[in-house]
């Protein structure tokens, strides 16, 4: 496969990045718990989060003080867009037009919208949806093995600006057809994070494997994390979600790439201020 030319530059982040995750700037929350679907929500972190504070995840719930919490940013972030649920989820059907609304009123943010759920996209999008009032949104699905790459080609029926998907918790190998990386511009790579007693380990030749993949399509990538199989054996490396490398990261994964912008800037190998340790 050829792959494409790319464009080098730096991003200019506009204000600190607020969010523990890294390939995001704010995560946006109007509302929150979710169901289990696939073998990736085994070990979910929304589910151990919640439980710390004695709330039910299952149970999904408007929060009101966070629906129009991107109307009150004036400068334009990327924004992860139910990090602590599911987008599509259906027990937030009442509630998504009015998510909508927002994000159609403020096309200064980029919207990040993971789902596990891509059979409900087509059905759950605004009546005006089209790229060119919604370029503003990137619609991404999980991948964590080869049987669920089939929520790629229900994606790749959808019109958008940008397709992206997360290979986090990546559980065995994946191997992507021509068809599949045509369907997407953007990947996001990454172990499970969790406690060391349920922990599944990824292999680093799977990692290696999708990063060839990918960028020899021309397919920008975000190596999110080794998982915590890695803190507590193997290179020992500490399970990171910030905006940090510990010490002895390896140097071939540092990648951290994005696509293009809604306003046409490519964004190669942008740091967006990360930093080796001292």
């Amino acid at each position: 496969m050829k792959a494409l030319k790319k464009e080098r530059s730096i991003s200019r982040v506009q204000k600190p990045v607020q969010s523990g995750i890294s390939w995001t700037n704010v995560t946006w929350n109007p509302w929150r718990g979710c169901t289990k679907v696939s073998k990736a929500c085994k070990n979910c972190y929304i589910f151990r989060c919640y439980a710390n504070k004695n709330i039910d995840a299952k149970i999904v719930a408007k929060q009101e003080s966070q629906m129009n919490k991107p109307l009150g940013m004036s400068i334009g972030q990327k924004i992860f867009t139910c990090s602590m649920s599911d987008f599509f989820h259906k027990d937030a059907d009442k509630w998504r037009d009015e998510a909508w609304e927002v994000i159609r009123k403020t096309p200064h943010h980029t919207y990040l919208i993971l789902t596990k759920r891509p059979e409900r996209i087509k059905d759950h999008l605004p009546t005006d949806w089209c790229k060119e009032k919604y370029g503003h949104v990137w619609l991404g699905v999980t991948v964590e093995d080869q049987k669920s790459v089939e929520r790629i080609h229900i994606l790749g029926d959808i019109p958008c600006s940008i397709r992206w998907v997360s290979f986090e918790p990546l559980i065995e190998a994946v191997y992507l057809t021509e068809d599949e990386l045509k369907k997407i511009q953007w990947g996001i790579i990454g172990g499970e994070s969790g406690k060391k007693a349920v922990v599944r380990k990824s292999e680093l030749c799977w990692f290696d494997s999708l990063i060839f993949q990918l960028k020899g399509y021309g397919i920008p990538v975000f190596f999110k994390q080794f998982g915590s199989y890695y803190h507590y054996d193997g290179l020992k490396l500490k399970d990171w979600h910030g905006q940090n490398y510990c010490k002895n990261f390896p140097s071939r994964y540092k990648l951290r790439e994005y696509p293009i912008l809604n306003h046409g800037e490519k964004i190669i190998n942008n740091l967006k201020g990360f930093k080796e340790n001292e």
